[in-house]
């Protein structure tokens, strides 16, 4: 049956009548957008307490979501082409275990970006007069850039960054190149005036070093307080036709999810503006079964355009002879169960990454998510091992890959991240002004500890931005083993002009 979202809302303001419409939505119906324009609020929207890995959600446990769907099954969500703004900063769309959905035409907007973009319109030895997006909103105290939004409803504000203190991560826009910089609009000032509704003038000793026309794009990158979308604990996933414009918090991350289809999705910038994502556009952390990425188009993200890969848990003590306490190291990881009974996991050393040569079984686990570590009790036993020396994988948590078809441009960091052991292939991909290596292949036990080896992966016929495009760093307290990647083939691919 088809639910007609206009039957419990209007488009004006669509977050209370589509919270109605999807507590209504019973397996096997299909919601409908009638084409518009349909503005989420955050005064409105739903919120809980979860966790996102990769993210800051121990420091902001409490999420807010436009579009929440829990518990689902076998539905359609259609937006017709419609565009979903998004007021505040917030989830634009969560699932939470659900199963068999389809996701399909529609664009996902946020009214004000909270990467904040200042393009250099005029320039001195110590002056520059900047532009600021028309929707991004700021004033200035006491010497200090603001940027905000505001609720219309209570006038309140949903958020306030400092550009002086909080936004700490710049990139740069230089048409097609765009690149991180160290440099800052507001850091050096000496004096932040307002010359008009949409520009400042900074004064300084030396001006820095940007150029006319260069949009200097700065976020808050040590907060990263959600994601743009969001999946978690959903299998059998398809998204069809979307267009991200923006993404806040971090990007369209999905954890611990199976069999997620992405064809024909763009990540491009709405007008006025240069910024596609907070940081990430697609981040796949311990997923199963397949992810397949085709016929999409990436630009002017933040951060890398894909990652995908697993998670290294450390080892923090052995509780008995099959039972063992881990622990998630980066301060931007957990939050999740990472372990299921009937899982198979596999033990590396930290050292050198060299891995022990069997295969462990979940019998049971007890989660203490708030403090990000488990007890993971084993069918076998376990050999002697130190504390710290040692990280666990959930092997049965790594996808096939495929990523085909797709174009990566204006990306300041990686176009793509790959670290599954599963049957993988990055094939008919172009990528153009890629700052950083266009693929980039780890599997690190010592900073992000994002797992795990490549033991089947296919590169062909792509066309790449530039010589030596393709990087393989395995990460470990000492040198790597040689063989930590295995099987990695690399062939008929070109260097476009």
């Amino acid at each position: 049956m088809n639910i007609n979202v206009t039957d419990y809302c209007a488009s004006g303001n669509a977050s209370i009548g589509v919270i109605e419409a999807l507590r209504n939505i019973e397996n096997g119906d299909t919601l409908v957008f009638p084409t518009g324009e349909y503005h989420f609020y955050k005064d409105f929207s739903t919120h809980k307490v979860c966790h996102m890995t990769n993210t800051d959600s121990f420091k902001s446990p409490d999420k807010y979501f436009a579009i929440e769907i829990d518990d689902k099954k076998d539905i359609i969500i259609d937006g017709c082409n419609s565009t979903f703004v998004i007021h505040g900063d917030m989830c634009a769309f969560a699932m939470f275990n659900c199963d068999n959905i389809k996701l399909k035409n529609f664009t996902v907007r946020y009214n004000s970006p909270t990467n904040f973009e200042m393009k250099v319109i005029k320039k001195s030895l110590n002056k520059i007069t900047y532009k600021i997006p028309p929707k991004s909103l700021f004033y200035i105290e006491n010497n200090k850039l603001v940027f905000f939004e505001q609720s219309p409803f209570t006038k309140k504000n949903y958020y306030t960054y400092k550009a002086n203190e909080e936004c700490t991560c710049n990139v740069i826009h230089r048409g097609n190149s765009v690149f991180r910089t160290l440099l800052s609009p507001t850091k050096t000032a000496k004096k932040i005036k307002r010359t008009d509704i949409d520009k400042v003038e900074c004064s300084y000793l030396i001006s820095p070093s940007f150029k006319l026309d260069d949009v200097v794009a700065m976020s808050r990158n040590t907060l990263r307080d959600n994601c743009g979308l969001f999946f978690d604990r959903c299998s059998n996933i398809d998204c069809q036709n979307i267009t991200v414009n923006y993404m806040h918090g971090f990007g369209w991350l999905s954890q611990m999810c199976e069999n997620l289809n992405f064809d024909n999705v763009s990540f491009t910038p709405a007008e006025n503006y240069n910024v596609s994502s907070f940081a990430d556009c697609i981040h796949i952390c311990g997923c199963k079964g397949y992810v397949n990425i085709t016929n999409s188009y990436f630009e002017h993200s933040h951060d890398d355009a894909i990652n995908v890969h697993g998670a290294f848990l450390r080892l923090k003590k052995i509780i008995d002879t099959n039972t063992a306490e881990l622990e998630f190291v980066h301060h931007q990881q957990g939050g999740y169960k990472a372990f299921f009974t009937g899982d198979e996991v596999k033990i590396y050393r930290r050292s050198d990454l060299s891995e022990l040569k069997d295969i462990y079984t979940v019998e049971s686990t007890d989660d203490d998510i708030d403090n990000k570590t488990v007890k993971v009790k084993f069918k076998e036993a376990l050999p002697p091992l130190r504390p710290n020396q040692f990280v666990f994988e959930n092997i049965t948590y790594n996808p096939e890959l495929t990523i085909s078809g797709c174009t990566f441009n204006a990306i300041p960091t990686r176009a793509i991240l790959c670290t599954t052991d599963r049957p993988s292939k990055i094939f008919d991909n172009k990528f153009k002004n890629i700052n950083m290596p266009d693929i980039y292949i780890s599997c690190d036990c010592n900073h992000w500890y994002e797992s795990g080896p490549c033991r089947n992966l296919e590169i062909f016929n792509n066309i790449f931005s530039k010589k030596d495009s393709v990087k393989i760093e395995p990460i470990s307290v000492n040198k790597p083993v040689k063989d930590v990647h295995r099987n990695i083939k690399i062939y008929d691919n070109k260097i476009g002009e």
